[in-house]
């Protein structure tokens, strides 16, 4: 009887920890506070999207100046649309649209986060901005740490007019070994797996890593460069962690990049040339 019990212990446990690494690394600190307490001029309005599984799921939006894409941003799992995204906030400002995802399980939206539900919402999000005209200018798609697991997934299988990461992990895989060593493959079911489908972007990448990131070292987003050498484009600030780049130069390199994705005639002070938006695909689950 005894045996049995252990044994039965030890499945349970098994099982538990199959279900629960990944969320637990990844899902475990969420937003709580509304994106309404944030302190700007960008002021932002309640986007509601229908999930296939019957959710409603809030984003927050800003209308594009004529001829600005609109910067499609997915944070990563620490409540960052309070804490990270102020560099956002003052391009919204500058005219460029706006659209903070809202994950389903974060900041007062329904259901529980998993990868494949991740997806799925990104991709609907999406598409719901194309049908209802609300990017006429195109999308730029942005992901932070976590998000740029979910924004490289949109990237490949939508036609956004650039994608940029910053703070890329190649795999969550990956990321769990840099936190925990050599860790049994099998526990980790949540794959975010960037490093798969880069070089199926086809569209300019920037990437942006912290030189002492200890959470997603720079050599990630070296490995997601060279994957992708046509159209990637990799900074690494030598003094930045995880979340601090913009500290370190990582906003000049941000306007820069996405000063080509604005028309000349309607901004005439910014350099660069007029990239074709491209018609946004609904892409499948």
């Amino acid at each position: 009887m005894i045996a049995t019990a252990i044994v039965i212990g030890l499945v349970g446990s098994a099982t538990l920890a199959m279900q629960t690494v990944p969320e637990l690394i990844l899902f475990r600190e969420r937003l709580v506070l509304s994106v309404l307490q944030l302190d700007s001029d960008a002021k932002l309005h309640p986007f509601d999207y229908a999930t296939q599984d019957g959710l409603t799921l809030r984003s927050w939006y800003r209308a594009p100046a004529p001829g600005r894409p609109v910067i499609v941003y997915f944070p990563g799992r620490i409540g960052d649309l309070v804490k990270k995204p102020s560099h956002l906030f003052d391009l919204a400002e500058d005219g460029y649209g706006l659209l903070l995802a809202g994950y389903r399980g974060y900041g007062g939206n329904p259901g529980r986060p998993s990868e494949t539900h991740l997806y799925r919402d990104a991709a609907g999000l999406i598409a719901k901005l194309a049908v209802e005209d609300m990017a006429p200018d195109g999308t730029i798609l942005y992901g932070y740490s976590m998000g740029t697991g979910i924004a490289s997934y949109a990237a490949a299988q939508s036609r956004p007019r650039a994608l940029i990461l910053e703070a890329p992990f190649t795999t969550f895989a990956d990321a769990v070994r840099q936190q925990a060593g050599r860790a049994p493959v099998w526990l980790v079911r949540t794959q975010f797996d960037t490093r798969s489908r880069i070089s199926e972007i086809d569209v300019p990448i920037l990437l942006l890593a912290g030189g002492q990131d200890g959470i997603t070292p720079a050599s990630f987003a070296e490995k997601l460069a060279a994957l992708n050498e046509k159209f990637a484009s990799l900074y690494i600030f030598k003094e930045a962690g995880h979340d601090d780049m913009f500290a370190y130069g990582a906003w000049e390199k941000v306007t820069g990049f996405l000063d080509q994705f604005s028309l000349p005639e309607l901004f005439p002070d910014l350099v660069g040339g007029t990239a074709e938006a491209a018609p946004l695909e609904t892409p499948a689950p």
